[in-house]
């Protein structure tokens, strides 16, 4: 469920940004609330052929007939090699778990780490679907202080030691929506706390793939501990609707995932896992993944020159960028402005874990747009608005 405060039409049924703009006769000119990436012009060409290949292959019919919770084995090896430029070579495959997106992932993690009515610590303003899975699994959900940096580790602590929590949720790298990317030293303090306490940390390196800059993820300080999950939204496409996890252990992944062997509704689709692995094996989603990285680094370059003297947030080569608005600028009446203009972005309220007062900020999702000139139309029109 996106937090995004969409019109609704007569039936109820919530409206995204640009049917809700064709219904009050606004032109759409940039919508900047989807994160999900660009595609790239290679893509199309490669999705046909790889169609192509699987309608040819004499036992197409078999790889629907069934799906296998988890993944198969040669399934879940491509997955490590995917996840080999983040967590290195040496994770043995019994580790790992492909499921059919990071939402699926999460609600499936909450359930067994956290359960009912326990805790769960996140960043006080975080992926905006956290807080309705959170709600789903029946989980206690509490934000923390964060700063440039992230979560700040002495609010961690005090949170560890007062409200006995079960896990931390976290995006280290590339924080959405204020883009921090958590340092290595703050990471060990994270871990360290995390251990002291005796808690999980479920580590969502959902742009990891597109900072090959950034540390190394908890995962790699604190295997022990931490649940690793990257999908395939971000860094391929949305569509895909993938995920990959990597728990601590063969004996923790099994006692996490072994009661809802039996559940299909998070067991990965055999064919989208069949492309995945085909594209992993054969380069096409290294090509796809930096076309995208390339895509990001133009779109936030133009960001950061077409709002150079506005407080803009944002990292080279991310897909969203922060912006920090004056008092004087109001969030509610800028989004609000921007929307009969044809421009659609986030408030901060959309990101909030939970009733704690939120920053005077919007998110912008540079990636939704198609088209690089609407792009640069919609941030014209937000410059504008910002009397820059």
């Amino acid at each position: 469920m996106n937090f995004a405060a969409h019109p609704t039409s007569q039936s109820g049924t919530a409206l995204m940004p640009e049917q809700a703009a064709q219904k009050a006769h606004t032109t759409i000119v940039a919508d900047f609330t989807r994160s999900i990436p660009p595609m790239p012009p290679i893509f199309r060409a490669r999705l046909c052929s790889s169609l192509s290949d699987l309608a040819s292959d004499p036992n197409l019919d078999m790889h629907v007939r069934t799906s296998v919770s988890g993944g198969r084995q040669f399934d879940r090896e491509a997955g490590l090699k995917w996840l080999a430029p983040r967590l290195g070579d040496k994770v043995l495959a019994d580790r790992m778990t492909i499921t059919n997106g990071t939402q699926s992932a999460m609600l499936l993690l909450l359930e067994a780490l956290v359960g009912q009515n326990g805790l769960l610590l996140t960043e006080a303003l975080s992926w905006g679907a956290v807080r309705e899975v959170a709600r789903r699994a029946h989980v206690k959900i509490r934000g923390l202080p964060i700063d440039d940096d992230g979560i700040i580790p002495d609010a961690f602590e005090t949170a560890c030691r007062d409200l006995r929590p079960k896990a931390l949720y976290c995006n280290p790298t590339d924080q959405n929506p204020t883009t921090a990317v958590m340092p290595e030293m703050r990471r060990r303090q994270i871990a360290a706390i995390a251990r002291h306490y005796g808690l999980a940390i479920i580590e969502d390196d959902a742009l990891g793939r597109h900072h090959p800059d950034a540390p190394a993820p908890i995962a790699s300080i604190a295997p022990d501990i931490t649940w690793y999950v990257m999908g395939l939204t971000k860094c391929i496409a949305q569509g895909l609707r993938l995920a990959y996890i990597v728990g601590p252990s063969l004996a923790d992944t099994q006692q996490v995932m072994g009661p809802a062997s039996r559940l299909s509704f998070w067991a990965p689709n055999p064919l989208t896992t069949a492309i995945a692995t085909r594209w992993i094996i054969d380069g096409t989603a290294e090509e796809i993944c930096t076309a995208i990285r390339h895509e990001s680094s133009k779109r936030e370059e133009l960001a950061s020159s077409v709002l150079s003297e506005a407080d803009l947030v944002s990292k080279p080569g991310a897909m969203h960028v922060w912006l920090r608005l004056s008092p004087a600028k109001d969030r509610h009446q800028l989004t609000a402005s921007l929307k009969h203009k044809g421009v659609a972005v986030r408030p901060a309220e959309l990101f909030a874990v939970d009733d704690t007062p939120v920053p005077n900020a919007v998110r912008l999702s540079l990636s939704s747009p198609l088209e690089r000139s609407q792009v640069e139309h919609g941030l014209q029109i937000i410059a504008t608005a910002l009397q820059i």
